[in-house]
């Protein structure tokens, strides 16, 4: 992928962890990970890879707080 189609696929994951914290949808520490690194979607002139490891860092994140939904839901159960 090029620089930027990271920034693009960066700031829709970011969109999608502020929808999630809006509904209240995710763990309290699932990312804190991608909270102490510094690159943001904007960041333009942050790396490639800055925003590569970012994108990565807040799909952990979303699929953190998916899992410990779903683990709930099957507890429940």
């Amino acid at each position: 992928m090029r620089h930027d189609e990271w920034m693009n696929l960066h700031a829709l994951l970011r969109e999608i962890r502020d929808d999630m914290e809006h509904r209240g949808d995710i763990s309290p520490d699932a990312f804190a990970a991608y909270d102490y690194q510094h690159a943001r979607p904007k960041h333009l002139h942050r790396q490639k890879k800055e925003h590569k490891r970012a994108t990565r860092l807040l799909l952990w994140g979303i699929v953190r707080s998916i899992e410990t939904k779903s683990d709930l839901a099957v507890v429940r159960r």
